[in-house]
């Protein structure tokens, strides 16, 4: 058996709704204090100032990928 590497790309949207003084403000908070790792969406914002609604499932984009030098052996 060969060995691939293909790429993915799992993509999650939402939103964040946040208290600011403007527009641009809003956008610069989500900048900086806002963020996503898998399993916990997270804000460095106070609980009363943020809100956010995102999907748990990503969507999920697969590249073409490509085969590898080495082989894998059946002890693998």
């Amino acid at each position: 058996m060969k060995r691939y590497n293909i790429p993915v790309i799992f993509e999650f949207a939402g939103a964040f709704s946040i208290k600011a003084p403007s527009l641009s403000a809003a956008r610069q908070y989500a900048l900086q204090h806002c963020g996503l790792t898998i399993g916990m969406v997270h804000s460095t914002l106070p609980a009363d100032q943020v809100d956010w609604s995102f999907s748990c499932h990503p969507t999920k984009k697969v590249g073409k990928g490509c085969r590898c030098e080495e082989s894998i052996t059946d002890h693998e």
